[in-house]
């Protein structure tokens, strides 16, 4: 079930959040989360370790293998001398018994190997799980919950390797209106082609989201301020230049922009500073007309004409 879906009845309905309804949702929703984490690492241990004993199974086969044609090799050399057959004989067993160890062993192999595979399949199983609990299902790109996993792992990067970080939030401009205007299925017709054209126009530079309602976040790891603000320019551009067409009638909707809010992660900042720095870029956007970018370089400009003044 989708947080968002669930969230949007509720305001439909007229349900007032409280912090008990909060938790029943978490529970609902969350509480697998850290379930599901633990069986997939388990998963991945209990698998190399069914490898490793699958890979000594084979070379045990093989040493019994070289074994039994040793032996083989020196029973045909023994002469006929006195006791020769009864050694013939003792020598046959053992070699009937290093068969069967060797047969044994090929049987618990590829048992352990079906076993192996078996785990694999469950495994690609969680991650496909896994990868569901962070994909916004209307959209299908990354939800807040793959946002906020993403920025760690670029914060972290950023602080032990030195990697450039920039970030651009964005939201579609007078959603609500859009909304109320079309309907709600209109509504995430935009919803879909905005995630769509981020999505394409960003390609393999980083990570995209959707933050929240009508709110997109863009991660873009090591990447200059200048790249990131001339990539949110050119998105703002394309969307901008898309029409919304009713898939039934063909007929047009309202054109629709976007705001844009660009920042860079320096060194004395936290994840948390960053966001801020982001959410101040976003609104500086919207309070100077919208459909524009507006970056940390704006916000220093501000700064700065109201120190001066």
């Amino acid at each position: 079930m989708n947080l968002t879906k669930v969230v949007d009845s509720m305001i439909e309905k007229k349900m007032t959040f409280n912090e008990e309804l909060s938790e029943k949702l978490y529970e609902k929703l969350f509480s697998a989360e850290k379930e599901l984490k633990t069986i997939v690492e388990t998963g991945t241990t209990f698998q190399k370790e069914l490898k490793k004993i699958v890979s000594v199974l084979k070379e045990t086969g093989e040493d019994t293998s070289l074994h039994t044609n040793t032996l083989m090799e020196q029973m045909s050399k023994l002469s006929d001398f006195e006791g020769a057959n009864e050694l013939k004989d003792i020598v046959k067993v053992i070699i009937d018994d290093t068969d069967k160890m060797q047969a044994q062993s090929q049987k618990l192999e590829s048992k352990l190997e079906e076993s192996t595979f078996k785990i694999e399949s469950l495994q690609s199983n969680l991650e496909n799980a896994r990868i569901e609990s962070r994909t916004d299902a209307l959209t299908n790109i990354g939800n807040r919950k793959f946002f906020e996993e993403k920025i760690e792992e670029y914060v972290t990067n950023h602080k032990k390797l030195g990697h450039d970080l920039c970030l651009i939030p964005c939201d579609i401009d007078f959603f609500k209106k859009f909304n109320d205007n079309f309907g709600h299925q209109i509504g995430d017709q935009v919803l879909k082609v905005v995630a769509h054209v981020i999505k394409k126009e960003l390609g393999l530079q980083g990570s995209a989201a959707r933050y929240g309602g009508e709110e997109f976040a863009i991660l873009l790891p090591k990447a200059k301020l200048g790249d990131a603000i001339e990539l949110a320019d050119h998105i703002r551009k394309v969307i901008s230049e898309r029409i919304i067409k009713n898939k039934n009638t063909g007929a047009n909707f309202d054109r629709i922009t976007m705001s844009f809010g660009v920042a860079s992660m320096n060194a004395n900042m936290t994840a948390d500073d960053l966001i801020q720095k982001l959410d101040s870029a976003l609104y500086l956007s919207k309070a100077n007309g919208r459909n524009m970018v507006q970056s940390e370089l704006e916000l220093d400009q501000v700064v700065d004409g109201k120190q001066s003044a």
